[in-house]
């Protein structure tokens, strides 16, 4: 071996190599796929994390938080989360469980003195799983809106408008998703606790955990890294003005960065928040008065996708944050276009964080696979004669009566854009469930079966949940 100084050739060469910059962080396929799929949906900025096992393994940040000021996205970006502050207060509320100063079957009315008699039914285990029969999104805190919309909002009159809201079912009949019952639940642990929401989430999370980028909104406030909020009108990028000051906003308020949520999603897991036993119950699919179950459980979606249990949520401002436990994964993307509540707002920054699970976990995503021959083109018939009643409104005898209660004009209208220009509708794989005990909407699935759906604009991905006789207990679409 040729030597210079006692130092071997071989040991030279490896000092040389180390000595060189690393690869660049952008090289590499989930960089690629999230450039890709921003550029593809119009997203200004996000900011991704993934962490295997409780260690962050990639955190990086894409596009612009700021479009006017041209400021870069990173890891430090902070962003509002909307909706995905609902795992916060409901955490919140375990944690008073478990002191003892809660009870999930306890009814609203006794943490809330001034509830109406329409609220007797209601308990705390019925608000976090959105199953009260409060209104939904569109429909909430009514009383506020002659006038137009108000600079801030007390919690009071938070309150007093929930009262006015008519109910839209029995408590415990079926799932709603409701921003009223997450406020509720905000003015539950002020009641319960003697302190603040904000200093609650504040004094029992973020600071034990060292969350420091963490907070709960305060519109007057300064926040360094603050994200701007974009949303599209007419296909172009314009703000989404989110300037409301809500005194107690538990069902949307908390701001973070993919950092501080892997930090919390990893402390969660290893029982430094609430108790495992608690985390179970809040990673349970709520069991509704019919038997049958729903997808979510205390302010998490709670899923499986070919055979992986999938534990999810997203926020309207363009944000996910998704695990895979049965993987050790954790991926959270954090995106600053958000949608509107308005019906024509196509907005769509979601599914991200599973399409980079799908570069971790094998066979998660069906757009991978090699189609199989179809064994059976007369059910590939009906379901593709299923999908466009849907879309027209008209009655659809092959789904399961409880799934249908679930339609929306929304989900329809939606399904007629894509059909209307389809192109290509072909079988891709079955998932044969056999013996594995798997329910949809109180219906038992043999199947789910996967087809691609080719339009003008995009290529997506169907999968049904289907009966041993062959009716649709469920259906779902990604890109992927």
């Amino acid at each position: 071996m040729v030597s210079y100084r006692g130092w071997s050739l071989a040991a030279i060469l490896l000092m040389l190599f180390a000595a060189l910059p690393a690869p660049p962080a952008w090289a590499d396929a989930i960089d690629e796929y999230i450039k890709a799929e921003m550029e593809r949906r119009h997203i200004p900025g996000a900011a991704l994390a993934i962490a295997r096992h409780g260690k962050l393994v990639k955190v990086r940040g894409y596009g612009l938080a700021d479009v006017e000021h041209d400021v870069p996205v990173t890891p430090d970006t902070v962003f509002e989360l909307a909706s995905v502050t609902k795992q916060f207060t409901a955490t919140a509320i375990m944690l008073l469980v478990e002191e003892g100063k809660v009870q999930l079957d306890d009814p609203v009315a006794w943490h809330l003195p001034r509830a109406p008699e329409a609220w007797k039914s209601i308990t705390v285990r019925h608000l976090l799983t959105h199953t009260s029969g409060l209104p939904g999104l569109a429909g909430g805190f009514k009383a506020l809106r002659p006038g137009g919309a108000r600079m801030r909002y007390t919690t009071a009159e938070m309150f007093d408008a929930a009262v006015k809201d008519e109910l839209s079912f029995p408590a415990g009949e079926r799932f709603q998703y409701s921003d009223v019952g997450y406020a509720l639940l905000g003015m539950i642990i002020e009641h319960s606790s003697g302190s603040r929401y904000r200093d609650f989430l504040d004094e029992r999370f973020f600071k034990p955990l060292r969350m420091t980028a963490t907070s709960v909104i305060d519109v007057s406030r300064i926040v360094k890294h603050h994200a701007a909020n974009y949303t599209l009108r007419d296909g172009k990028l314009v703000h989404d003005w989110r300037v409301w000051d809500v005194e107690m906003p538990s069902h949307y308020g908390v701001l973070s960065t993919v950092k501080d949520l892997t930090t919390w999603e990893a402390a969660l897991v290893a029982g430094k928040v609430v108790k495992p036993a608690t985390l179970i119950q809040m990673w349970t699919p709520v069991r509704l008065n019919s038997g049958a179950t729903y997808p979510y459980g205390f302010g998490w979606v709670v899923d499986e996708r070919r055979g992986h249990h999938w534990i999810s949520h997203t926020g309207i401002t363009g944000t996910e944050l998704s695990r895979f436990p049965d993987d050790g994964l954790t991926v959270v993307v954090l995106t600053n276009l958000g949608r509107t509540l308005s019906p024509t707002n196509r907005v769509n920054s979601w599914g991200l964080t599973y399409g980079v699970a799908g570069r971790y976990i094998k066979g998660l995503l069906v757009g991978r696979e090699k189609p199989a021959s179809d064994s059976d083109p007369t059910r590939t018939t009906a379901l593709r004669e299923m999908m466009a009643a849907y879309a027209r409104g008209d009655d659809t005898p092959s789904v399961v009566p409880f799934t249908c209660g679930y339609f929306t004009p929304l989900g329809r209208e939606l399904m007629g854009e894509r059909l209307k220009t389809l192109r290509e509708f072909t079988f891709v794989t079955c998932d044969e469930l056999g013996a594995r005990p798997v329910e949809r909407h109180g219906a038992r699935i043999a199947r789910v079966c996967h087809y691609r759906a080719v339009n003008a604009e995009e290529t997506r991905y169907y999968s049904f949940w289907l009966t041993a006789d062959g009716n649709v207990a469920d259906f779902w679409s990604s890109t992927e």
